[in-house]
């Protein structure tokens, strides 16, 4: 429980910054259910194949919300306002947490955008975990990002001239709720993005994060190329590589 109840301090520590950077346009009641589950010790939470242990902890995030502000560009012209809503689950061995290994056992980390004009649009993506060996012809990075045109599943979307396909998977970092956040304002709602990090309090919660799960998954990349060293580094700074690196 001490494990689950720091994650919960955590997550409760952002939606206080959330609440005084950014305010009203994020919903930070999303989080309420969540930081409630991680502190209630008969909480466990279920794994895809419907098993439960008592050494794994998650949690599901549903219908956050905050406005889409990058508007610049953007098509159809008639667009005037948008939100970025993200539904997310994940699931992890408390073990493995700052440690050199995976810290995840599943990850679906899913985004609709919807834009406002003389209709209603959308699209989407998702970044999860690859679990299993698919029957596929594709590679299937672990973590990756993959496009979704339909996110609202319609049986009859309105594609226009877009040519939709399964791929490309992209290879991308794995992302919980509070390195999340650093990847949604950045893109899409720059100005909180910029506030938050003058707030050493989020600065914080994104070092550790970051330390506890970008630093084993870039550590592997790197052994690909041993032996590393810091003498070797060169290419700086780093944030021209990952603008949402503190």
């Amino acid at each position: 429980m001490s494990f689950r109840n720091e994650r919960a301090k955590d997550l409760r520590q952002l939606s206080q910054v959330l609440t005084r950077v950014v305010g009203g346009d994020v919903n930070t009641s999303a989080l309420e259910s969540v930081i409630s589950q991680l502190q209630n010790k008969e909480f466990i939470p279920v794994l895809k194949d419907g098993s439960t242990n008592e050494n794994i902890w998650g949690y599901d995030i549903v219908n956050f919300k905050m406005p889409l502000d990058t508007l610049s560009h953007v098509k159809p012209q008639d667009i005037t306002k948008g939100e970025v809503i993200l539904n997310m689950k994940l699931r992890a061995k408390i073990e493995d947490w700052n440690t050199f290994r995976d810290p995840f056992i599943e990850l679906a980390y899913n985004v609709m955008i919807k834009g406002v004009g003389l209709r209603t649009y959308h699209f989407g993506f998702h970044i999860d975990k690859h679990i299993g060996q698919a029957d596929t012809k594709e590679p299937h990075p672990i973590y990756h990002l993959q496009y979704n045109f339909n996110p609202t599943k319609s049986n009859n979307p309105n594609l226009g001239d877009l040519f939709y396909i399964d791929t490309p998977r992209i290879m991308h970092k794995p992302i919980d709720f509070i390195l999340g956040i650093g990847f949604l304002t950045s893109n899409f709602f720059p100005l909180a993005f910029e506030s938050l990090k003058a707030e050493r309090e989020y600065v914080k919660l994104q070092e550790n994060y970051q330390h506890a799960i970008w630093k084993p998954y870039f550590h592997t990349l790197a052994n690909q190329w041993k032996p590393f060293a810091p003498d070797n580094i060169t290419w700086s700074p780093i944030n021209d590589i990952c603008p949402i690196f503190t």
